[in-house]
C-alpha cells in the first residue's frame, strides 16, 4: 500500500473531526423559546438641586439616571432653565465613567401644572414632543421620563394618553425611549401603558407610614392585574421618611441616620416612617422574584454615604438574588 502524506493525513482528520462536530449539533435536542438572561435595573433620580454636592461613587451602583429639571411650558415649549450647562457637563462626563443611562424627567410635583394646557391643544402637543426630541439629542439624554402629576378627570387622561403615544412613535424614530412615574394610586389607560418602554411605580407617599412592604406589594398587584407586565414595572423605593403627624414632613435618609443611627431593622423612630435596610433589602428581592424591570428610587442623593448606603443594600440585594436564579 502508498502510505498517505502527513499533511493530506491531517486534513482528513480535520475534515472528520468537522463532520462529526455537525452530526452532534444536528442531533441535539432544540430548546425552544429560551429566557435570554434580563438585567435587573437600578433607575436613581436625582433633582437638579443635589448636583453640586453628588458624591459621583454612588453611580457605580446604577443603570440608569434620571435627571429631574425640565418642565413644560402650556405653548409646548420646555422650560429648561434649571438644565444647566455645567450640570450637563458633568452628567455626560459620568455616564461615560460608568456607563449608565442618561434620562431626562419632564413635570413632577409643582413642575406638572401646564401639562393640562399643552397636551389638550394638537399644535402645542406636537412642539412639545419636537422639543423634548431636541433637547435630548442636543444634551445627550437617552430618552426622557414623564411626570404628570396627576391627570384629572376623563380629558385629562385622554389627553395624557394622546401624548404618551405619540411620543412613544417619534422617539422609536429617533432611537429614544419614553418612561412615566406614576403614583400608587394613579391609573394609565391600556393603550397608553403599552406604549411606555418602562413604568416606575411611586409606591410611596400614602397616608400614615407611606411606603411599606405591603403597600408595594398592592401597588404591584394593582398594575398586574390593569394587564401591564412585571418586564415593565420598576418598583419606586423612598430614600426618605416622613413625619407620621399632619405636618409629613420629609426627612432624606441622611439626615435620619445622621440625627438617629437607627438599627439596620428599623423603619421608624422618633415620629417619622422610612425605609431601613431591612425593608429595602425585602423589597429589592420583592421586584426580582417577581419579575420586575427593576426599582427606581427617590431619590439618590438623599443616600447615607459609606456603609449605611441604601444604595449599596439595593446593589448587593440585586446581585444574590440574580445569581441564584
Amino acid at each position: 500500500m502508498s502510505r498517505v502524506p502527513a499533511r493530506l493525513q491531517h486534513r482528513h482528520a480535520v475534515g472528520l473531526v468537522l463532520l462529526l462536530g455537525v452530526i452532534v449539533t444536528c442531533c441535539r435536542p432544540v430548546v425552544a423559546s429560551q429566557p435570554t438572561a434580563r438585567k435587573f435595573l437600578v433607575v436613581g433620580y436625582l433633582p437638579e438641586y443635589r448636583v453640586g454636592n453628588l458624591d459621583e461613587t454612588v453611580c457605580q451602583h446604577l443603570d440608569e439616571l434620571v435627571f429631574f429639571s425640565v418642565e413644560p411650558r402650556s405653548n409646548g415649549t420646555l422650560d429648561t432653565s434649571r438644565l444647566k450647562p455645567a450640570a450637563v457637563k458633568l452628567l455626560r462626563n459620568l455616564k461615560q465613567k460608568y456607563r449608565f443611562r442618561l434620562r431626562l424627567c419632564i413635570g413632577g410635583w409643582e413642575r406638572s401644572t401646564a401639562f393640562a394646557t399643552c397636551t389638550a391643544d394638537d399644535a402645542a402637543r406636537r412642539r412639545f414632543i419636537n422639543q423634548m426630541i431636541t433637547c435630548c439629542h442636543s444634551r445627550g439624554f437617552d430618552g426622557v421620563d414623564l411626570d404628570w402629576e396627576h391627570p384629572k378627570g376623563a380629558a385629562q387622561q385622554a389627553a395624557y394618553t394622546r401624548l404618551i403615544v405619540e411620543t412613544k412613535a417619534a422617539f422609536r424614530l429617533q432611537k429614544l425611549s419614553v418612561t412615566a412615574a406614576i403614583a400608587g394610586w394613579q391609573q394609565l389607560s391600556a393603550v397608553a401603558a403599552k406604549s411606555l418602554d418602562r413604568i416606575h411605580l411611586m409606591s410611596y407617599d400614602a397616608e400614615g407610614q407611606h411606603s411599606t412592604l405591603l403597600q408595594a406589594r398592592k401597588d404591584i398587584q394593582r398594575l398586574r392585574e390593569a394587564g401591564i407586565p412585571a418586564a415593565r414595572i420598576c418598583l419606586g423605593l423612598p430614600f426618605y421618611g416622613r413625619s407620621l403627624d399632619k405636618t409629613r414632613t420629609a426627612h432624606t435618609y441622611a439626615e435620619i441616620v445622621r440625627r438617629f443611627a437607627p438599627a439596620a431593622t428599623v423603619d421608624q423612630i422618633n415620629g417619622i416612617y422610612f425605609n431601613g435596610p431591612s425593608t429595602i433589602r425585602r423589597k429589592t428581592r420583592l421586584a426580582t422574584s417577581g419579575g420586575l424591570a427593576g426599582v427606581s428610587i427617590w431619590e439618590i442623593g438623599q443616600d447615607a454615604r459609606g456603609p449605611r448606603s441604601l444604595l449599596r443594600v439595593i446593589s448587593q440585594s440585586r446581585r444574590v438574588t440574580t445569581d441564584r436564579r
